[in-house]
């Protein structure tokens, strides 16, 4: 394996330490080529189907169009293909961007850092869905609480946050204060594998899955 094949590898341990905005922006425009066919499949990655499913199994039709957030290369949207229903990615990753693109799945991708409120965007869908993006390294509950303008009055939401993650940036501390506060339903939480190897043991290869609605006005 050459120098350049090795830097093009996705590490775990270098995806959950990225921290700044610049670095996720780096670190997936090198990492976009490889993602689908080298990191899904050596780490048998199930997360985006398990997040999709949930989603479309819980959903009504009225819950759309759905956003994306942190789409990467459309591993989540995948599972909407057939579906006919509409959903735009949006992820901080040009390339990662062009690679979702090419799979003709979403009505509309976005370049967009989701620390920052999309402002065209607030309140236009009735759906929203993540995986993978708010966990170690990543985003915590205040790009969280961001992405939340984008849902609509009653739109159904479903966001998986690393176990690990949701733990340490007190996760569980910010549903309880939107639920107190009259923002969400009661959010129900599950966990889930992250990657189909895992025992469970590891609260790296764990998701908590949270569902809710966002409260009617």
């Amino acid at each position: 394996m050459s120098k350049n094949d090795k830097n093009n590898r996705l590490d775990l341990g270098d995806a959950y330490n990225l921290g700044k905005p610049a670095r996720h922006v780096e670190y997936y425009d090198r990492m976009a080529q490889s993602y689908d066919d080298e990191f899904v499949v050596e780490h048998r990655y199930i997360y985006p189907q398990i997040v999709a499913k949930h989603f479309l199994e819980m959903s009504s039709e009225n819950d759309q169009p759905v956003a994306d957030l942190g789409c990467g290369t459309g591993l989540v949207g995948e599972h909407f293909a057939d579906r006919n229903m509409i959903i735009d990615g949006f992820d901080i990753s040009p390339e990662m961007i062009r690679k979702a693109g090419e799979k003709c799945i979403y009505r509309n991708l976005q370049v967009a850092d989701l620390t920052r409120p999309i402002n065209d965007k607030i309140e236009l869908y009735g759906g929203l869905i993540s995986c993978g993006t708010f966990t170690l390294g990543h985003l915590g509950p205040q790009t969280l609480e961001v992405c939340l303008m984008l849902a609509r009055p009653g739109a159904f939401c479903v966001i998986g946050i690393n176990a690990l993650h949701f733990r340490n940036e007190g996760f569980g501390e910010f549903f309880d204060n939107a639920f107190k506060n009259g923002k969400i339903t009661k959010p129900e939480v599950n966990e889930v594998q992250i990657y189909e190897s895992n025992t469970g043991a590891d609260l790296i290869g764990v998701g908590k899955l949270v569902s809710f609605h966002m409260q009617q006005e």
